[in-house]
């Protein structure tokens, strides 16, 4: 393989890393934009959802829907519970942000570390097995069904987010309650309990990111730190709030750091992500598609 079919493969690579990034951080972003918390917790709900989907399918042995099935709940029991027992006591309280975050740490800890007395230090990995078989062996650009997978899943689940947030009456309460909170209450809006579905739909959103993961690089207890900042520069780039935002700072991510690769050690991939936060943070303050 040439240099440049090597540089192309690492874009596709790239282009589908970024798509997972994209799915990790939409569901961080909502929850940051409605309920102004810094959800560092949403790191330990998708570690927990992936672990859960692999003790049902590759431990019990049931098929993937089930375990899915199994992973959106666990994942809504664990990030309804984290904003009911955590965040809305605190905002009751009238907690300022930094108590918030630190609350959130403690979250996320928790949830880590009881992870690995569960599951252990090394997590779980499943076998994608044909899915990872390559489409046309002699052709230099290397295509598999776990790649196209991937990208299709995160165009249906961004398709069906946007057309929630703009054609439902839930979707309208979500933008109304993150835009203006005190003319929401005004107008009668539950601004608590949107609160409380923003969180639990975050939560089902992990679920896509967790599944694929699982099945290409792993999902490991100890990475939910590493995971949740992933989440919080891809929603910080693409702009809080911003489904499409999310989508593209997701995939720049992903190319990004995959094509670095190219020219530079594999050590340099986080230093160009911080590069292009500080090139962003510089020129766009709010985001790439952020709301000023």
């Amino acid at each position: 393989m040439t240099s440049y079919g090597l540089l192309a493969n690492l874009i596709v690579d790239g282009f589908v890393s970024g798509c997972i990034y994209a799915m990790l951080a939409i569901g961080f972003s909502l929850t940051w934009w409605v309920s102004n918390v810094v959800h560092l917790a949403h790191g330990g709900v998708l570690v927990a959802a992936g672990l859960v989907l692999y003790l049902f399918v590759g431990i019990f042995g049931v098929p993937l829907p089930i375990g899915i099935a199994a992973a959106l709940i666990a994942a809504g029991v664990l990030g309804f519970g984290t904003d009911r027992l955590i965040y809305q006591p605190l905002k009751e309280r009238r907690t300022d942000e930094m108590g918030m975050l630190t609350a959130s740490l403690g979250a996320l800890i928790i949830i880590e570390y009881s992870l690995v007395i569960a599951f252990g230090l090394d997590g779980a990995t499943l076998d994608a097995g044909a899915m990872r078989t390559p489409l046309a062996p002699s052709v230099v650009l290397v295509l598999d069904p776990f790649a196209i997978a991937v990208v299709v899943s995160t165009g249906l689940v961004f398709a069906a987010l946007t057309g929630f947030m703009h054609f439902t009456v839930y979707g309208k309460r979500i933008q109304a309650v993150a835009q203006n909170p005190d003319l929401a209450g005004v107008l009668g809006i539950d601004i608590v309990g949107v609160a409380r579905q923003t969180t639990l739909i975050a939560a089902f959103l992990v679920v896509p990111a967790a599944s694929f993961m699982l099945y290409n690089t792993g999902v490991r207890p100890i990475e939910a730190l590493h995971i949740v900042l992933v989440a919080a520069i891809v929603a910080i780039i693409g702009g809080r709030g911003s489904i499409i935002g999310a989508l593209v700072a997701g995939i720049v991510v992903g190319v990004a750091e995959s094509a670095t690769v190219w020219y530079l050690a594999a050590g340099w991939r986080l230093l160009i992500t911080f590069l292009i936060l500080y090139a962003v943070l510089l020129y766009r303050p709010h985001g790439l598609f952020g709301r000023v």
